[in-house]
């Protein structure tokens, strides 16, 4: 055996400078503040936008980060904070998701949060004290019951519409019957 056989050629293989290591960090810290801005903003907005299934996914992601120790909470609040938001509110229910500086703001739509009898109860007795003849304040009290409702983002304007076509015109033969 000669010697070229039995030694390996060495290889010389250029080790990193501590500028080197020091600037890769540097860069990891960055993406991994970028990253976590970015997923923060996302739960944030989700929150914000007062849209049951987005808010719902908001706060699976949010609980999901925090057991997997990667917490962005604050990162969410100060978003919250900069933007109107009541940050505790924000987290409680979708319902509860109005600009805490902005009186002004549209309340958001519940009425398919409403129970189906609930709605059809509140329906038929608005419909009937609008259609009573006999005594005028029982209409101004449904009038006033109806926007009110409304105001609070439960809109039955359309099923009392449709209550009273049936009362007074009968149903529509176009619909089917089921």
């Amino acid at each position: 055996m000669t010697i070229e056989q039995t030694e390996p050629e060495t290889v010389t293989v250029p080790v990193a400078t501590f500028a080197d290591m020091r600037e890769a960090n540097a860069l990891l810290r960055r993406r991994d503040r970028d990253a976590r801005d970015l997923v923060a903003t996302h739960i944030a907005e989700g929150l914000a936008s007062r849209e049951k299934d987005r808010w719902l996914a908001a706060i699976k992601l949010s609980k999901a980060l925090d057991e997997a120790h990667c917490s962005v909470d604050n990162l969410v609040d100060n978003w919250l904070e900069d933007h109107g938001w009541e940050p505790r509110s924000a987290y409680k229910t979708p319902a509860s998701l109005t600009p805490s500086d902005d009186p002004w703001s549209p309340k958001p739509d519940i009425t398919a949060d409403i129970p189906e009898p609930v709605r059809r109860i509140v329906v038929e007795r608005i419909a009937d004290m609008l259609l009573d003849r006999q005594d005028d304040w029982h209409a101004e009290q449904a009038r006033r019951l109806t926007f009110a409702l409304k105001n609070e983002g439960a809109d039955l304007t359309g099923d009392i519409e449709k209550r009273i076509t049936e009362l007074t015109l009968g149903r529509d033969p176009s619909d089917p019957p089921f």
